[in-house]
């Protein structure tokens, strides 16, 4: 049976298809390659012929293992950012309800993980967003696998409302405060920053940024509309602070995840913190007081729509 692959961002991935007793079937595009693929394949079509011959046995899941085939084929099918933040949730779950036969887990339990962490994260004076986050793993992580596995039960999340949380301005650092904090970096650590505030782009688009993808007036970032959606391209005017660097690969090398750098300078200056998100919402708050249209401004942010640029305007701090 013929194996298939899709260029991906991350390069070739291989997947497989067959048709069996009627019914199609498929795996995730994950695997390294066409013989990976094929040997999945096999695997997958002898579990489906013992069903055939001696009826469907129902073999134990365990949670850490769904948990491991889930973060593969996010670290693989999307963003390494995507499959960490789940792994970090994925696995607070699994420390709370161990590491127990996936059909066992029901919605009281996963109601009681939420409820623990919740409490936890108020002593701390954290609000309910990173509960929202995990809610949200948790149930991603059954419907992948309820779906991948054929599985024959409910996801215990499914019916869970996200808690509530408070919403808050978004503060914008004065131009006294980025001047300070400026002068208390390094060359490379000024240039992400000053990067940032004349783009407006998201950490990530920076990090990501390589030299090909700079032209002689443009340059071009690339995100994701939503959570599973491809990496989308926008164009930028080139700013100031990259008019005469010239180099091959990422512009920003040193950093594969978010830096830290911001956080430490500011709490070991005792000044009031903030994150790299804040200089987007600065670069927002300018575009609008400049008297820029909205749709003007919701390119420029690289928003899929109208709705999402007014609420972002809405939670800016004057």
């Amino acid at each position: 049976m013929p194996q298939y692959y899709r260029e991906l961002s991350k390069g070739r991935k291989w997947y497989f298809k067959f048709g069996f007793n009627n019914t199609t079937y498929h795996s995730p595009c994950i695997y390294l390659s066409k013989r990976e693929a094929q040997q999945a394949e096999r695997e997958r079509y002898n579990e489906l012929d013992q069903e055939r011959r001696f009826g469907k046995q129902d073999k134990p899941l365990s949670l850490s293992s769904v948990i491991n085939d889930r973060i593969k084929f996010l670290s693989v099918k999307y963003s390494s950012k995507h499959s960490e933040v789940s792994e970090y949730y994925l696995n607070l779950f699994l420390d709370f309800i161990g590491d127990i036969e996936l059909r066992e887990i029901g919605r009281k339990a996963t109601e009681d993980f939420l409820l623990n962490y919740s409490n936890l994260l108020q002593k701390n004076g954290v609000d309910n967003y990173q509960v929202n986050s995990a809610l949200k793993a948790i149930k991603s992580l059954f419907n992948y696998v309820i779906d991948s596995y054929d599985l024959v039960m409910r996801n215990p999340a499914q019916k869970i409302k996200p808690y509530s949380v408070k919403k808050k301005l978004k503060y914008i650092p004065p131009d006294e405060d980025i001047e300070k904090l400026i002068s208390l970096v390094n060359p490379r650590q000024k240039l992400l920053i000053e990067f940032l505030i004349e783009t407006g782009a998201r950490i990530n688009e920076a990090l990501s940024l390589t030299f090909e993808e700079i032209y002689e007036t443009y340059l071009i970032l690339y995100t994701n509309k939503s959570r599973n959606s491809d990496r989308v391209p926008r164009k930028v005017d080139i700013p100031l602070c990259l008019k005469d660097i010239k180099g091959k690969g990422r512009v920003f090398p040193e950093w594969n995840i978010t830096p830290k750098f911001l956080d430490k300078t500011l709490r070991a200056n005792n000044m009031r913190i903030w994150g790299f998100h804040s200089l987007r919402h600065r670069y927002a708050s300018k575009l609008s007081k400049s008297g820029m249209p909205l749709y003007e401004i919701m390119v420029k942010l690289g928003h899929a729509n109208l709705s999402t640029t007014q609420r972002y305007l809405q939670l800016l701090r004057d």
